[in-house]
C-alpha cells in the first residue's frame, strides 16, 4: 500500500514539475488593447539581451514593450532623464520589440 500511494505522490510531482513552468512562460493572453503608445520623449534600444528605454520627457514616464508576438513586459516607471532595462532583447522567448506603451 504504502508503494503506490508513494508513486501517486511522485506521480503528481512529476506533473506538476513538468507543466508548471510553460503555464508560467506562456506569453500574456491576447486582451483588447486600452493602452496607447509612449511619447515621443521615451525611446526604446533593443540589443540581443536587452530593451532599454530612455525618458527624455519633464516628467515620469510609465512604458511596458510590447513585442512582435503581441505579449508585453512589466510596466516600469522612469525619471526624467533616465535608461532603465524594461524588458528582454530580440534572442528571448517573445523576438523583437514592436514599441512601448504606456502602462
Amino acid at each position: 500500500m504504502r508503494k503506490s500511494s508513494r508513486s501517486g505522490i511522485l506521480t503528481a510531482v512529476c506533473v506538476t514539475s513538468l507543466t508548471l513552468p510553460a503555464l508560467l512562460a506562456a506569453p500574456s493572453a491576447a486582451a483588447p488593447r486600452t493602452t496607447e503608445a509612449a511619447p515621443s520623449c521615451v525611446a526604446m534600444y533593443q540589443s540581443w539581451r536587452y530593451t532599454e528605454a530612455a525618458n527624455d520627457c519633464a516628467g515620469s514616464a510609465s512604458v511596458m514593450v510590447l513585442y512582435q508576438d503581441g505579449s508585453t513586459s512589466l510596466c516600469s516607471t522612469l525619471a526624467p532623464l533616465a535608461v532603465r532595462t524594461v524588458g528582454e532583447g530580440y534572442l528571448g522567448q517573445h523576438g523583437r520589440a514592436d514599441h512601448l506603451e504606456t502602462c
